[in-house]
């Protein structure tokens, strides 16, 4: 499943930049600031982690049902990262900002770096292997 390999690459990036994360939100607030941000990240990568899972398992097996699986998926994810969210804040546990911003833009950066290629472990596509957009031209 391509999904479940995208993912694995995302959590590598996302498990090596934590310490980075958690070291820069220690040194800007302190340890309740580091692991607000960290546990954020840990929610974004749980929710990638199952929305790969669900969407690659239908796309393999029903492909029909894969715009429903992913509404459900993007709905079953939000419901599960606020539950979590809510449960870690009403335990005085997180400093529910910090958690926030740390769970959305570690959620954008982590999927852009994949959608680019950018650096880092995984393949990327390189301009041999994508395809022309270009109209090929005809020759009469």
């Amino acid at each position: 499943m391509i999904e479940v390999q995208m993912v694995a690459r995302m959590v590598r990036r996302g498990l090596w930049s934590a310490p980075l994360l958690g070291a820069a939100l220690l040194l800007w607030g302190g340890p309740l600031y580091a692991w607000s941000g960290v546990a954020g990240l840990g929610m974004a990568l749980l929710n990638l982690w199952l929305s790969a899972r669900l969407i690659g398992g239908v796309a393999d097996r029903n492909p029909q049902l894969l715009m429903a699986v992913g509404l459900a998926t993007f709905v079953l994810g939000l419901i599960l990262v606020t539950c979590i969210a809510l449960a870690l804040n009403a335990m005085n546990l997180v400093f529910f900002p910090v958690t926030g911003v740390s769970l959305i833009g570690s959620h954008l950066v982590l999927v852009l770096w994949e959608a680019s290629g950018g650096p880092g472990d995984g393949p990327a596509l390189t301009s041999k292997s994508r395809t022309s957009t270009r109209r090929p031209t005809v020759r009469s």
